[in-house]
């Protein structure tokens, strides 16, 4: 094997030392794209959401909007950092230490009922079908950030490897 491997070792070494922050500059930007993604399907209302009874609507006003009566739920989604000793965790979604103040239940236990139903409420999905929308485009990102970083410290990253050797004749 030939090459400059004394270049291709700074190279991996400066590249490692900045996986870090970066990785948490973009945890940071996926959760709050989480967020606001679920946010936007409580305002569109555009999920299949099963309506809500006519004795529901009508406790409600006449409302016909699902996961909106006083707005407290949609305001109290949140983005926050889960303390570890060792890794960078974000949570997005109901704090299981707030309280719904209009019913005074556990906001997570809420949001868990609302997302898989009781006996007396049908299911209505928010969360699992923002995961299955936004895993993509997480997952695009992702590869992304790791071709920008090794383009930056590898100088000349562009194509995936398999390319670079079928052309060269060396494919392994």
């Amino acid at each position: 094997m030939t090459g400059d491997w004394k270049k291709a070792g700074i190279t991996l070494s400066t590249l490692a030392d900045n996986l870090s922050p970066e990785f948490q500059k973009q945890v940071e930007k996926d959760a709050e794209l989480v967020l606001r993604t679920l946010q936007n399907h409580i305002d569109s209302q555009d999920l299949p959401w099963k309506p809500l009874s006519p004795r529901t609507v009508a406790l409600k006003g006449g409302k016909e909007t699902i996961y909106i009566e006083t707005g407290w739920l949609r305001a109290n989604l949140s983005v926050r950092k889960l303390k570890s000793s060792k890794e960078f965790k974000l949570f997005v979604g109901a704090s299981p230490w707030k309280k719904h103040k209009p019913s005074g239940k556990r906001f997570n236990e809420l949001m868990s009922w609302l997302e898989y139903g009781t006996d007396k409420i049908p299911p209505r999905p928010l969360i699992r079908p923002t995961k299955q929308e936004i895993e993509p485009i997480l997952q695009r990102r992702w590869v992304q950030l790791l071709r920008d970083m090794i383009h930056r410290k590898g100088r000349g990253y562009r194509r995936p490897m398999s390319t670079i050797w079928k052309k060269r004749g060396k494919r392994r």
